[in-house]
């Protein structure tokens, strides 16, 4: 009889978990909020928009554009932007956060993740988030600008091969 109390106890505890509640849609709204998820994006946006244009400028430095082809750049720039918050807008990404939310986590985690992003250290993390993603963006952009670089002579070292390709053709 104890070995049956055992097995039907595993079962249960085995079972149990598996089947963790899943988290409201107002409990995963209340930890987007408490991660400031919403003004998180807007920043990673905002810091997105400068790594673009410092992209684009360090693309075209050694071809000095003239002001026509500046203004073209410019607006071409500025309609990527546009689409960009218009087809990644809050309105769009929260329904998918919050089914990512209840589709990974348990009410249970749901619930001690917001406890802690509502608790000092976790404001004060979420405070210093903003500040720690710009470095970040900054030391990337260290690394993307000669990667950019290496990836365009690659380009032009394979145009120049098919070029020759097509030469002995």
């Amino acid at each position: 009889m104890k070995l049956w109390s055992k097995l039907l106890l595993t079962s249960l505890l085995v079972f149990g978990s598996a089947h963790a509640e899943t988290p409201t849609e107002a409990s995963v709204k209340e930890l987007l909020i408490a991660t400031n998820t919403q003004q998180m994006l807007s920043a990673v946006e905002a810091q997105v928009d400068g790594l673009m244009k410092g992209m684009m400028q360090k693309v075209t430095k050694d071809k000095p554009l003239s002001e026509e082809h500046q203004k073209a750049l410019d607006k071409f720039r500025e309609k990527v932007i546009a689409i960009r918050k218009q087809e990644m807008s809050w309105d769009k990404l929260e329904p998918i956060f919050i089914e990512i939310y209840s589709k990974s986590l348990s009410q249970e985690d749901v619930d001690g993740i917001t406890a802690f992003y509502k608790s000092p250290a976790g404001k004060s993390y979420v405070s210093k988030m903003p500040a720690m993603m710009q470095q970040s963006m900054a030391s990337m952009q260290k690394l993307m600008t000669p990667m950019m670089e290496k990836m365009m002579q690659a380009g032009k070292e394979m145009q120049e091969e098919l070029a020759k390709a097509k030469k002995t053709k």
